[in-house]
């Protein structure tokens, strides 16, 4: 009998992903005001301008609104504004994402493709948050709950940031049998005790609780991680797991509404004086899958440079390529659109010089990739609506990533204001001399309006 030695490279691959803008409008050219399209139900279309919203990016001054969709500005006269177009990139697997970036009334707007928005019970304030803005909370009667109710999430993951003084604890983040008040089923529970650690549990017939032993009511921002699947319990704080119980990997069954901020916690360890937390509380997500321990970290790490995800390809072997799958979710009122993407400098080695090269293929004309031959990073669009036949259809075509801003994908004849989600697809592998350690590149995604 041969015996076979394989050596396995570590290589750390971080890709931060940034989306310039939320929202966009292709006539208006305003210096600091942009359109916001998250402060109406639904797309109005050419002849509602009031479905749109002038947010001050920058100071300048709103003289006044004009007629027929015009606005007036200190730098200029806009004379129409017929569409918009909102962009999100995510991880795949998730079930609903927060930004909680809406700045002002009453919604919470989920921006995955469940649309399963957050309504702002109690009057929350909107203030500075993490990334962009967020939701602060009285710890007395605010909160927020989803608008749809979801049926037993059985492997998930909870995520977002927090900031709090509190020495009363509350709700972070669960899952709750009513939308509004106090539940009788309640698991899935994230909370802060009095002293600020930070609890996640199930009840699944009997509680089962996992806790950090550090405080993190300290008034920074923390990232909360917790997770429940075949891998059991997990919980991460600021991008390190902190508690574990592989032995617990079922929650209760039952359908019911997220909640973020309050919900009942009588009964639960370490059970707070306060079930309403008084905290800012930003960036928050539910996915349907277990995140592992790179992802999150990923995440952590991208929302300390101000980006809302990170994908993590999984360490390479040379010779076998990794892959991780990302959506883009785009929502617009116009016939179509182009989706742009542009990494503006190769995946780069923590020493800051040593880079892992693009793949030889284009966006114009992408390239079969050979197992075992193709090597650098790459990318391709493995699903959605009308994608360009030059992708392939498993197997798939690939390019690599351009430096400046390039359409990879045009949709056209699109009606209605429905999320409409395109998965991308990177793929990389090495030469055996690759210097190992961890490597990080930004890439940067745009979506244009199509007249």
């Amino acid at each position: 009998m041969a015996l076979q030695l394989r050596r396995f490279w570590l290589l750390g691959l971080l890709i931060l992903l940034e989306v310039p803008l939320a929202a966009s409008a292709n006539l208006l050219q305003s210096t600091h005001f942009r359109l916001d399209p998250n402060v109406a139900d639904t797309f109005g279309g050419s002849g509602s301008s009031a479905s749109y919203k002038l947010t001050d990016a920058g100071g300048e001054a709103v003289l006044g609104s004009g007629s027929s969709q015009s606005y007036k500005l200190t730098q200029g006269y806009i004379a129409q504004l017929p569409h918009a177009i909102a962009l999100s990139v995510l991880p795949n697997g998730v079930y609903a994402s927060w930004p909680l970036d809406t700045g002002t009334g009453t919604r919470a707007y989920d921006v995955s493709t469940t649309g399963n928005n957050a309504t702002l019970q109690g009057s929350p304030s909107w203030t500075t948050g993490k990334v962009g803005q967020a939701v602060l909370l009285n710890g007395s009667t605010q909160y927020l709950s989803t608008t749809t109710s979801q049926t037993n999430p059985s492997s998930c993951s909870l995520e977002l940031w927090f900031k709090t003084t509190s020495a009363q604890g509350g709700l972070l983040m669960g899952f709750g049998d009513t939308q509004t008040g106090a539940s009788t089923n309640r698991d899935r529970q994230l909370y802060l005790t009095n002293g600020g650690q930070v609890v996640f549990g199930v009840n699944n017939g009997a509680i089962k609780t996992i806790s950090s032993t550090s405080a993190y009511n300290d008034g920074n921002w923390h990232q909360a991680v917790a997770t429940l699947g075949a891998a059991g319990l997990t919980l991460a704080i600021d991008g390190v797991r902190v508690g574990t119980d592989a032995t617990t990997t079922t929650a209760g069954s039952y359908t019911g509404y997220w909640r973020l901020g309050y919900n009942n916690l009588t009964g639960w360890p370490s059970a707070p004086t306060s079930s309403f937390l008084a905290a800012t509380l930003d960036e928050a997500r539910v996915y349907s899958r277990q995140l592992s321990d790179a992802e999150i970290a990923a995440d952590y790490a991208a929302g300390n440079s101000g980006l809302r995800s990170a994908s993590v390809l999984p360490n390479v072997t040379p010779g076998a390529s990794s892959t991780y799958n990302m959506d883009a979710i785009v929502v617009t009122d116009a016939p179509g659109y182009d989706l742009y993407v542009q990494a503006p400098k190769l995946l780069t080695h923590s020493d800051g010089t040593t880079t892992i090269p693009m793949m030889s293929g284009s966006i114009s004309s992408p390239a079969a990739w050979t197992e075992g031959t193709t090597k650098g990073l790459g990318f391709t669009v493995i699903s959605g609506t009308q994608v360009e036949a030059k992708w392939g259809a498993g197997p798939y075509n690939y390019a690599g990533l351009p430096s400046v801003a390039t359409a990879y994908h045009s949709r056209t004849g699109l009606t209605g204001g429905a999320p409409e989600k395109t998965t991308l697809q990177y793929r990389v592998d090495t030469t055996p001399q690759q210097k190992q350690g961890s490597y990080a590149t930004t890439v940067v995604y745009t979506a244009t309006i199509k007249p």
